[in-house]
């Protein structure tokens, strides 16, 4: 009796080898899609905590809004934090270009298996020289 394969691995294979080929080896994959994907979840989310920190924190500094409890400190001192502003700058532009190429996947003129890389050092650098302009640059 002629039995089904289980997997489509197996289907797969059943099907070259009775074509004459060669099964194919599996390959490693880098899975760099899935990284990239938790990137930009991660700084989405990051930007979700963020952004309103940074809006309460700004309106309490002028007195729009009650501010915050003495425990967490005054909402000028959190509204004019370098770390808050350096992090959501991080997290704009890794979440801006990851989806950026998303869209340059979805139109077709990026492959998906490519431009990973390329776009975390673009992301990087920009960071990188905005931090250094803005905070360590001399003027």
């Amino acid at each position: 009796m002629n039995e089904q394969p289980s997997s489509p691995i197996s289907q797969a294979n059943l099907i070259s080898s009775r074509e004459g080929a060669q099964p194919v080896s599996k390959r490693f994959q880098s899975y760099r899609g899935t990284w990239a994907w938790l990137i930009q979840r991660f700084s989405a989310i990051g930007l979700f905590l963020l952004i309103p920190v940074k809006i309460y924190t700004g309106w309490a500094a002028r007195g729009k809004v009650p501010d915050l409890p003495e425990a967490l400190g005054s909402g000028k001192r959190i509204h004019f934090n370098a770390t808050i502003d350096i992090l959501l700058l991080l997290f704009f532009l890794l979440h801006g270009f990851y989806g950026l190429r998303v869209i340059l996947i979805d139109l077709g003129i990026v492959r998906a298996d490519r431009f990973f890389w390329r776009t975390l050092t673009l992301a990087l650098v920009l960071f990188g020289f905005a931090v250094w302009f803005v905070y360590i640059h001399e003027y």
